[in-house]
């Protein structure tokens, strides 16, 4: 009988365990006081015999969650900003930086995402599988886990994000990846809140990663919840656009010009002014010139490394 995917998985997972690569897992937190105990025992547990460090990037807790990190052996730093993204950049800069990791494991501090599930997300980045591996919450999603509006608002940003962007990924919301932390060099991360985790995987296709999606449980929160799915909904829509702009600028412009020519000849067919319809097919074509270029103009540019943080 043919072993199991996972057991494979399983098995693969600790052959890494001896390749020695230093692993960081960055955990933004504020307020989970209920949940951190949990989190951080876990990744205790499951980390036992990798070379790891647990970096836990505290936004100005006051319930006292981060001596609880600092009591159980993490490393516990501050985030200057707010929001998600910069708690996940100002960690990652230190994994990289400070701690000089070679690959960047992040997740939440809610107990939402399970420890248990790090090995098989860093396996396919040291068995040179791998650049980046995203979490998909949706193969192991627990009853209550999500409501019926957020399950249907992920789906159907990550629909809008896999179109958009040529995102290979069908959870682009995921709280839980792993990386290569060399990728920093070649990533642009501006975004502070929610949208950045959208940014990330837009970076990467950019910086040529080898993306992967590997299926992780996800259960319940611990504690309250602090998203707000409309805010957070509109703000990530409003990412993809500017990341389609950024990534792809000649499905951007293309595509804004290919509803002017549409539309041109929808109008010429109905109206009996042939002038206006033929002015918008005729004002369509700058926007694939442009689109053109600025495609040419990005892909110079990309042959130019960037950086996460300013040195």
């Amino acid at each position: 009988m043919e072993p199991q995917p996972r057991i494979r998985s399983l098995e693969k997972a600790v052959t890494a365990k001896c390749s020695g690569t230093r692993i960081a897992i960055v955990i933004p937190a504020l307020n989970e006081r209920e949940a951190m105990g949990k989190v951080l025992d876990g990744v205790k547990n499951v980390m036992d015999g990798y070379e790891c460090r647990v970096l836990v990037v505290d936004g100005h807790s006051i319930d006292g969650t981060d001596e609880i990190a600092r009591k159980m052996g993490a490393k516990v730093i501050y985030q200057r900003g707010r929001g998600y993204g910069d708690a996940l950049k100002t960690g990652f800069f230190h994994a990289r930086k400070r701690l000089d990791a070679e690959v960047i494991v992040m997740m939440d501090a809610d107990f939402t995402y399970d420890p248990k599930d790090i090995p098989e997300l860093v396996t396919p980045i040291l068995k040179d599988e791998a650049d980046f591996v995203v979490g998909n919450r949706f193969a192991g999603l627990q009853k209550g886990a999500m409501s019926l509006v957020n399950r249907v608002g992920n789906r159907l940003l990550s629909l809008v994000a896999k179109l958009a962007l040529r995102l290979n990924v069908y959870d682009t919301q995921s709280g839980m990846r792993a990386f290569r932390s060399k990728l920093l060099d070649s990533m642009d991360l501006v975004t502070g809140g929610m949208p950045f985790a959208l940014e990330m995987l837009a970076e990467a296709r950019s910086a040529g990663a080898r993306i992967r999606e590997m299926p992780v449980s996800y259960r319940p929160r611990v504690g309250k919840t602090k998203l707000n799915p409309i805010k957070d909904g509109g703000r990530i829509i409003g990412i993809t656009f500017r990341l389609m702009f950024d990534t792809q600028p000649l499905l951007f412009f293309g595509g804004i010009g290919t509803v002017l020519w549409v539309l041109g000849l929808f109008l010429h067919a109905i109206a009996s002014n042939i002038v206006f319809p033929f002015l918008i097919m005729i004002g369509a074509i700058p926007f694939f010139i442009f689109g053109l270029v600025i495609s040419m103009i990005k892909r110079l540019g990309r042959s130019r490394p960037r950086k996460l943080w300013k040195s």
